[in-house]
């Protein structure tokens, strides 16, 4: 108990989502226990409706169980559930939640939902990837809805809408969306436009070619001729 109190600071303003006056040490123990085993740095922690805050400071080392992070860094450990508000994440492992905004640096990324935010690298194995620039990293499955992936490796998945600038492209389902340069693979384009590129093999319904290098596959579009076979 004496550790765990040099190392954190209690919210103790009786307004807004701050925590109870009457917040201490041990009711914050008793609702998360697992707290006393992290390795944290000037933590500021509070309560809000029966559920653990964090408001700032660094998480060096741990496993979170779950709770509302507002601010703050992230060194390492292993996240198993809560809603990620903002914050800089820089390596380790993420079960599940929320993450609504924020910077993720490296690690992996097992589920949850990933609303906004910048994902510079790492391994994302399955979930929803809402709206956001994607820099870097692996994708090996999951459902994108929207936003910006600038590079990086996809290897199966479903792609509903959103904009592709470069990187590889393995397997999956495209729904609708820009497609600007890249490799694809393997798949299954439904729409969209396709601006640039090399296309190697797969199944294309619908969309917009302008240009880019057709390999192989199968072309089902009635609308307009194959790339391959235009003047």
């Amino acid at each position: 108990m004496q550790t765990f109190k040099k190392y954190i600071t209690i919210m103790e303003k009786n307004k807004n989502d701050f925590s109870p006056k009457n917040t201490s040490v041990e009711k914050i123990l008793k609702i998360a226990p697992w707290l006393k085993d992290a390795d944290t740095t000037d933590a500021i922690i509070g309560i809000k409706s029966n559920r653990i805050v964090w408001y700032n400071g660094t998480w060096n080392n741990g496993t979170w169980k779950d709770g509302i992070w507002e601010s703050g860094t992230w060194k390492d450990g292993t996240w198993e559930d809560g809603i990620w508000n903002n914050g800089t994440w820089n390596n380790g492992t993420w079960k599940d939640g929320i993450w609504k905004r924020g910077t993720w640096k490296d690690g992996t990324w097992k589920n949850g939902s990933w609303r906004n935010g910048k994902w510079k690298d790492g391994t994302w194995n399955n979930g929803t990837w809402h709206d956001g620039i994607w820099k870097d990293g692996i994708w090996k499955s999951g459902i994108w809805r929207g936003g910006t992936w600038e590079d990086g490796t996809w290897e199966d998945g479903t792609w509903v809408k959103g904009t592709w600038n470069n990187g590889t492209w393995n397997n999956g389902t495209w729904g609708n969306g820009t497609w600007n340069n890249g490799t694809w693979n393997n798949g299954t384009w439904y729409n969209g436009t396709w601006n640039n590129g090399t296309w190697n093999n797969g199944t294309w319904h619908d969309g917009t070619w302008k240009k880019g290098s057709w390999k192989n596959g199968t072309w089902k579009s009635k609308k307009n001729l194959r790339p391959d076979k235009r003047k």
